[in-house]
């Protein structure tokens, strides 16, 4: 089952949205044609199951034109190189260096320094083209190596040579792009906090909340729930060659993944021991794209083809109101930004409310519709009711009962629209479990 999921579409489209949200642009800003080739780059990579450091080494030391390589459109978006480094460092590394570009970490060791000898990786990146003019940005961009370039630090003045956080990097020679030799450090094998930030992303995705949370704060002040686990499946991704799909499957087939999300006395308030599964909210996209086919009536979303899914929007300037409701992003917020799992007042208003929502349960073409129609059972449909939308069958009570509700209404459409309008407000269909 594992296997067939991870050769599904939906796979990539799933992890894409999860990495545009980190590094994607406002089109507005950078240009749609850019942003539209930087998340087709992001998508063919997990289409293709491109190995995690080949994805890293490509992005952070991306040139050419940003109209045909999806990655240089980084370097349009981040322009300076105190700009890449905060998302660099934070995205790929779980280092948190935003506050040093002021002071020293306040609960770290990091200093300013380090900050800015980090930052000199991408002193040299060039930029030829028209440059940015929002609103619109339409223009193409080269990104390229120049001959020169430097990083001063801002309270002494000086020059600062390229050095990694932390251990040697390789010396960068005249004609070296440095951000390359930066990607090869990062990637390298002695570099334990690239694997642990990746693992703990793809942990807390499946799992509920990171071995380490924020998933992206790995300090000694902030330590994992378990950091043998979390050094153990960072060697292992290491050892698979970075394959993303294969650290799913390990996780996935393990023992604590199959674990019950039903509490025990024992387990009842652990919230960061893995005892037992957690249940997490749907995310917005896999909410809106269930929904539709649930109720086969899919959304016509603007600037994307027929039937497309809110799992393969391009930019979150596509309006939706029941995205933006369900944790979309907002669009004009920086980079890098993780999703929160949190419910809201607004979101169960928005379930039991929203005109969108309603028209796709009464719809003419709608699964409702056509259930009533049909000269299939009240048990029969009843039962596919339940597929659709709890991928379980009822009990023998939750089917009494809707026959019995089936059976008090007249209405057969109306009736079924009732029910299955009811069954998308659940706990059981809002949380995984």
């Amino acid at each position: 089952m594992v296997d067939a999921l991870l050769e599904r579409p939906e796979y990539a489209d799933h992890w894409a949205t999860k990495w545009s949200d980190l590094l994607r642009p406002n089109p507005y800003r950078v240009g749609i044609k850019a942003v539209f080739n930087y998340d087709n780059w992001i998508r063919q990579s997990f289409r293709e199951n491109k190995p995690y450091d080949q994805f890293v080494r490509e992005l952070v030391a991306a040139q050419g034109s940003t109209w045909r390589n999806g990655a240089a459109t980084l370097f349009r978006d981040r322009r300076s190189p105190d700009e890449v480094t905060t998302l660099v460092s934070q995205l790929f590394l779980g280092i948190r260096l935003e506050c040093t570009k002021c002071h020293h970490h306040p609960s770290e060791k990091w200093e300013q320094a380090d900050f800015y000898r980090f930052a000199a990786y991408f002193s040299r990146v060039g930029h030829k083209g028209t440059g940015l003019s929002p609103p619109i940005s339409g223009g193409e961009e080269m990104i390229y190596v120049t001959k020169s370039g430097s990083v001063k630090h801002p309270r002494t003045g000086k020059v600062m040579p390229p050095e990694p956080l932390f251990g040697e990097a390789a010396k960068i020679g005249p004609d070296d792009d440095p951000r390359a030799v930066l990607a090869n450090w990062m990637t390298s094998p002695q570099n334990d906090y690239f694997v642990q930030v990746m693992v703990n992303r793809v942990w807390a995705d499946l799992m509920g909340r990171g071995l380490v949370e924020p998933v992206d704060d790995l300090r000694a002040t902030n330590p994992p729930s378990n950091g043998p686990l979390l050094q153990a499946l960072g060697e292992e991704f290491r050892r698979q060659k970075y394959d993303i799909k294969q650290l799913i499957r390990t996780i996935t087939n393990s023992y604590v993944y199959s674990l019950s999300s039903l509490p025990s006395d024992r387990n009842v308030s652990d919230t960061r021991n893995f005892s037992r599964h957690y249940r997490q909210r749907l995310n917005a996209e896999v909410m809106h794209d269930a929904i539709c086919d649930i109720t086969e009536v899919p959304t016509a979303f603007a600037a994307m083809p027929p039937n497309a899914r809110a799992a393969e929007l391009w930019t979150r300037r596509v309006g939706s109101l029941f995205l933006d409701t369900f944790g979309r992003p907002d669009p004009n917020q920086d980079p890098p930004c993780e999703r929160t799992g949190e419910t809201t007042v607004t979101q169960a208003l928005h379930l039991m409310n929203a005109p969108a929502l309603h028209a796709k349960v009464t719809s003419d073409a709608g699964r409702a519709a056509r259930l009533a129609k049909s000269d299939r059972t009240e048990s029969e449909v009843i039962e596919e009711l339940y597929l659709a939308i709890y991928a379980r069958l009822p009990s023998a009570a939750e089917k009494a009962n809707a026959e019995q509700f089936l059976a008090a209404n007249k209405n057969r459409r109306q009736a079924l629209e009732d029910l299955m309008w009811a069954m998308l407000n659940t706990p059981e269909f809002v949380f995984k479990d």
